[in-house]
């Protein structure tokens, strides 16, 4: 009995061979495959059953429960249902006693290997020969169970003679069967793949428009991949057999030897570039080598690559070209500075232009890095953040006015444009090109000053003087302190004039500018309205009137006192004097224009009262 169960699961072992067979067979028709691989696991359990071990009349034991659960793990449902089928339609067909217990033997080991499956994929259950015997003892348990439903002599003949070596034999089967058709499985994975694998390689060798081969050290070739046609195969052999000196000039053909030699050699790809003459012209090519790795007819070979660059070439030298034309302009271009950085600010490149602007010369520029030429070091850090930003993004940093430095200290007004510059090959650039505004900015500031001072004594004039003063009412209003305004007239001016000359009188006029000057704070405003009238704006005198009047009238007769000392006009001695009114200023209960009304009427009054006095607007009214 122990000799006829190992010959039936011997039978299947050999029989599941025909399994493999099948699949590479059907390997573009997976559909059919499957139908034939179900045809061929239920014809192996036919097979079992048709040589069963007979334990009754009509109840026999066979290899169906190893051959069915496998075509559910292995196959999937198709198989397994068309196995479970054709084996149970054989074993009713040959009915008995055992016949009921032995379609249900059927359904449960078809259902146990799709379960097997389903926990395989889902939970990624191993498919290991442990695994594989504890599913075959589990299985041939529940089939040992199964056995108990035949009738109680039959069931207790199986307990006693079979069950014993059942459990012994079918469990090992089953793992063994698992895993001579897991190798199946993997080894038509392998197959499948390597199959892509060659299909893709075959197709971009065919796609590549280059000349591929497998070359020997001599440089015979011994295998074609693919070839391109015309101009663009003239760099390589063109048939298996061919030498590189067969299609190359014999320099040519020696450097590339060379170079296949030194590949082999060192084991680690090199490349070359070289001239082929065609009757089209001159064609440049570049070949790469890579050693193979493997033996070709005995002997090392390379893989070689050939191809044209030609159009390549005559780009990158019309680029270099072009490159040479746009600096040599650059480099003598009258009144424009044009510099040339790296990502990390050195100085690439420096015109004749930068020389003059900024002082250093192209030998003393050239390395050093921007921030120690001409940016100012309170700049540095927010230069260096924008010329990181343009080499990170390619965006040039925004164009605009800029105070730079000269070598000698001094700055310089320029406005700066910049252009990011990356040649294919080569680091990318940042190109300032700066243009000398310190004319303009001077003419503007000059212009401004005008509009601001008095031309003769250089005091603020009144558009100034109003605007400071709305800046003291402002400030009154919130901070509670009084401000005051001092009209000041020189008494019997015009008399000089007639009398001298207006030059004698502009230099009176300029000499009283300084003195007044004097006689007040650094925070505190003199003021010329043209002729000989001056406004002075004394801040922060106080919060209280009483004490804002006694500093202003302290001040007003400071002035007085200094107006009164001789002078020296060209020479000649002259005694002035002069008239002051004062206003006090307190937050915005008054307009500007009535400040200086108010400032001018106590002017006025202090004339009226004899002159050379000072007269405070209210308060001295009473």
């Amino acid at each position: 009995m122990f000799v006829e169960l190992v010959k039936g699961a011997a039978l299947l072992l050999a029989l599941c061979f025909l399994h493999g067979a099948n699949l590479r067979l059907w390997r573009r028709q997976p559909r059919v495959g499957k139908a034939f691989s179900g045809l061929l696991f239920g014809g192996i359990c036919i097979v079992g059953m048709l040589s069963p071990l007979t334990i009754a009349p009509g109840v026999i034991i066979d290899a169906r429960s190893v051959v069915l659960c496998m075509a559910g793990l292995f196959g999937g449902t198709t198989v397994a249902l068309v196995a479970g089928a054709m084996a149970a339609g054989w074993r009713l067909w040959l009915g008995g006693a055992g016949a009921f217990i032995g379609v249900l033997t059927i359904t449960t080991c078809v259902a146990a290997g799709l379960a097997y499956r389903y926990a395989r994929h889902r939970w990624h259950l191993g498919v290991g020969i442990w695994p594989l015997l504890v599913f075959g003892v589990l299985l041939h348990l529940a089939v040992v169970g199964l056995f108990q439903g035949l009738p109680a002599e039959v069931a207790a003949r199986i307990n006693d003679t079979v069950a014993v070596p059942y459990l012994m034999i079918f469990p090992v089967a089953t793992a063994l069967l698992g895993v001579l058709l897991r190798d199946v499985e993997q080894r038509q994975a392998t197959d499948f793949a390597l199959a892509g694998s060659a299909a893709r390689l075959r197709a971009i060798t065919l796609a590549i428009p280059d000349a591929l081969m497998v070359l020997d050290s001599k440089g015979r070739c011994m295998e074609l991949f693919s070839r391109n046609d015309g101009v663009h195969a003239a760099g390589a052999p063109q048939r298996v057999g061919q030498r590189m000196h067969d299609v190359l000039p014999s320099s040519e053909a020696q450097r590339l030897v060379q170079l296949l030699q030194d590949t082999l050699a060192a084991g680690v790809p090199r490349k070359l570039e070289y001239t082929v003459y065609t009757a089209s012209g001159i064609r440049y090519f570049e070949g790469r080598a890579q050693p193979l790795g493997t033996k070709v007819d005995g002997q090392a070979a390379a893989l070689f690559l050939a191809r044209d660059i030609t159009e390549r070439w005559q780009a990158q030298q019309a680029l270099h070209e072009s490159e040479l034309r746009f600096r040599s302009l650059l480099l003598g271009i009258p009144s424009v500075s044009v510099q040339g950085y790296r990502a990390d600010g050195t100085t690439t490149y420096w015109n004749k232009a930068s020389e003059e602007l900024y002082g250093y010369t192209e030998q003393e520029a050239l390395g050093r890095n921007l921030l120690e030429l001409i940016i100012p070091a309170p700049m540095h850090d927010a230069v260096t953040a924008q010329v990181a930003h343009m080499f990170s993004s390619g965006e040039p940093i925004p164009a605009g006015e800029l105070r730079l430095q000269r070598k000698d200290g001094s700055p310089v007004d320029v406005f700066s444009s910049h252009a990011y510059v990356h040649v294919p090959g080569q680091e990318p650039e940042m190109f300032c090109i700066d243009i000398d505004i310190s004319r303009r900015k001077a003419a503007e500031e000059e212009a401004r000053h005008l509009a601001l001072y008095d031309t003769l004594t250089q005091l603020p004039n009144r558009r100034l003087l109003t605007d400071r003063l709305e800046q003291v009412m402002a400030a009154s209003s919130r901070s509670g302190q009084i401000a005051a305004t001092l009209f000041v007239d020189l008494d019997h001016f015009k008399a000089l004039n007639d009398s001298r000359g207006h030059a004698m009188g502009d230099l009176l006029l300029r000499e009283v500018a300084t003195r007044l000057r004097t006689c007040v704070r650094e925070q505190d405003t003199v003021a010329g309205l043209g002729g000989d009238e001056f406004v002075v704006l004394l801040q922060s005198l106080g919060k209280e009137a009483p004490e804002a009047t006694a500093k202003a009238r302290a001040v007003g007769e400071n002035m007085l006192a200094a107006l009164r000392e001789p002078y020296a006009l060209a020479d000649q001695p002259y005694h002035c004097e002069a008239s002051i009114g004062v206003s006090l200023v307190s937050g915005h209960t008054q307009t500007v224009d009535e400040v200086l009304r108010q400032a001018d009427n106590a002017m006025y009054q202090a004339k009226t009262m004899g002159r050379n006095r000072l007269y405070v607007y209210l308060a001295d009214a009473g």
